[in-house]
């Protein structure tokens, strides 16, 4: 179409004329911090913030800061692929660790640039007018109220970000102290305290070891029936290392001396510690001969560490399957169990009263101080709403339970990328390692609408419901769906409900769908310099290093890339972030 804006917009332009761009990400965790690492590398001409409602990164690793916090998987899988740490004092490392970690990503990428601290999302909504997100904010140290726009929103608020107590009379009644894991007040000294800590998931089971010797006595409330594994994530590699529950498994000074003076090895040491989390776990199978053995195995070492408590043994010892909820590694949660000064407590809590806990069978406990190991605020709950195609509220979309395609993309929301959405967590592999790939995807979707000057691209209905049909088919023969109560489903803890924590599918099969996106899953919109015409960008022919005489030959660097076995999970080997 000769003469047409399009044509005048573009006629002078090289192809690759890269239009500002600006991406606002909600959050500065792994997710967030990964992004600001990875985006500005690879996305031209953009502007990058980096909202946090805390005054620190860190996310979820500087919110939690309770006695025993630690990563129930190796921590050597539980880190970014383009950032090695050696010096990991133990195979399951302390909260702290991760969070000095994190700070030390974010200075040495220069993240910390891009972030805003201390500022808190009221709102989000998309202008359909502008094709702009406008997100509302408060500065929490200032209470100053603002706006701010951008062209994409990636939300990297994590899978928890909102603690709850827990629903029980009398709460707030209590005179004396009331902590919850995820704000835990690290100055009270709970030294021949009485204690009631509440709850035997993946916190509850890391606080008992280290107040149990402490306290003058635990009261444990323990509700729900759990699988303690022998062992944590990734135990093999560990064994044939000689670690093991009785050394903590910390790690010997002679290995973190040779990792530190020898980064190749370090490098190897990591690659075998990952590539023995990828083995697919047989047991998850519904029926199977392993299954069967991992339930007789794990029962069988339960009661063997709980000689003295046969009673919490019977109550802890669940009906289905090992792998439907969580498994949940404790090191040293039963031998703390076992012990004289831990009175165990299974079912429900009646009620608080000022100085203590009341049972449901009329027995009242006094006590110095609660722990509430309670959990969060619903998966993947939206705490503001985001308004997006025609009005349509995020909210209302996840109360209805939560579904995104590929785990990144929800139904309305243009423009609109989460980080470990709904089924973004790869229930074999390495979670850090699966974010990655949801931020590789993302600057892909990002770099093709500034490409091609897109106004807006969101992803087809119709694939939201492929994707979730597909996920059920997928767990379907697995023990994930088997009756349990289990925060990876929704409705929250029902034993039928819909899994929406986990990734259909291993790490490796995620990382291979979202290498190649599919860009005929999405819909899209352009922008008004097109001129109606898709492909006015192509411009006047040419790339503008022909004009800057700068290097046009970067394709004969070609000769770099080794082919590889067509069936791996790369098929070329490249040397790009990318």
């Amino acid at each position: 179409m000769p003469g047409n804006v399009g044509d005048d917009f573009f006629s002078e332009r090289p192809v690759d004329t890269h239009r500002p761009i600006k991406v606002i990400v909600i959050g500065a965790g792994f997710s967030g911090i990964a992004a600001g690492v990875m985006m500005p590398r690879n996305i031209p001409n953009l502007e990058l913030t980096i909202y946090d409602k805390n005054p620190e990164l860190g996310g979820t690793w500087y919110e939690n800061r309770y006695p025993g916090l630690a990563c129930d998987v190796p921590a050597h899988a539980f880190q970014y692929t383009f950032e090695n740490n050696s010096q990991w004092s133990s195979y399951y490392a302390p909260g702290p660790e991760f969070l000095d970690y994190l700070r030390g990503v974010s200075k040495k990428y220069g993240v910390n640039k891009y972030m805003k601290l201390d500022h808190l999302v009221k709102q989000a909504r998309w202008n359909d007018c502008y094709a702009k997100w406008e997100v509302e904010l408060v500065n929490t140290k200032t209470g100053e109220n603002f706006w701010d726009t951008c062209d994409v929103l990636c939300p990297a608020v994590g899978i928890f970000n909102k603690w709850k107590w827990p629903d029980i009379e009398g709460l707030h009644d209590f005179r004396g102290k009331l902590m919850h894991s995820a704000d835990y007040d690290t100055t009270y000294d709970l030294t021949n305290k009485n204690v009631a800590l509440i709850g035997a998931g993946a916190s509850g089971l890391q606080i008992l070891p280290k107040i149990q010797p402490v306290a003058k006595q635990v009261f444990h409330y323990v509700r729900s029936r759990t699988w303690v594994l022998p062992g944590g994530i990734g135990q093999g590699v560990l064994a044939s290392q000689g670690g093991n529950r009785k050394s903590k498994y910390l790690t010997k000074p002679e290995d973190l001396q040779r990792f530190r003076e020898n980064p190749d090895e370090y490098r190897k040491y990591r690659h075998h510690v990952e590539h023995t989390l990828h083995r697919p776990l047989t047991f998850l199978k519904e029926g199977s001969l392993e299954s069967k053995s991992m339930m007789e195995m794990t029962s069988k070492y339960m009661e063997k560490m709980l000689p003295n408590k046969p009673e919490a043994f019977k109550a802890l010892v669940p009906a289905f399957p090992v792998g439907c909820r969580r498994p949940t590694p404790g090191p040293g949660y039963l031998e703390a169990l076992n012990q004289e000064n831990v009175l165990f407590f299974p079912g429900k809590i009646q009620r608080f009263y000022p100085s203590g806990v009341e049972t449901a069978n009329g027995e009242k406990h006094e006590v110095d101080a609660i722990i509430c190991a309670t959990g969060f605020d619903g998966l993947y709950r939206q705490h503001f709403p985001v308004y997006g195609k025609d009005g349509v509220n995020l909210q209302d979309l996840f109360n209805n339970g939560p579904q995104a395609y590929l785990s990144i993309c929800p139904a309305k929301m243009p423009n609109y990328f989460i980080f470990l959405g709904p089924n973004g967590g790869p229930g074999i592999g390495s979670a850090i390692g699966f974010m990655e790939s949801q931020v590789k995807f993302t600057i892909k979707a990002i770099r093709k609408i500034q490409r091609e000057w897109l106004k807006s691209m969101v992803i087809k209905s119709s694939l939201i419901s492929d994707f979730r049909n597909y996920a059920d088919r997928y767990f379907k023969p697995l023990v994930f769906a088997n009756q349990c109560n289990t925060w990876w489903k929704f409705p929250p803890y029902a034993p039928d409900g819909k899994l929406i924590a986990i990734w259909p599918g291993s790490q490796l099969h995620g990382n291979y769908i979202l290498d190649d996106p599919r860009w005929e899953d999405f819909e899209y919109e352009m922008r008004e310099e097109l001129a109606g015409n898709p492909l006015s960008w192509f411009g006047n022919g040419f790339i503008g290093a022909q004009f800057t005489g700068k290097r046009t030959t970067d394709y004969l660097d070609a000769a770099e890339f080794a082919v590889t076995d067509p069936s791996s999970t790369r098929g070329v080997v490249s040397k790009a972030m990318l």
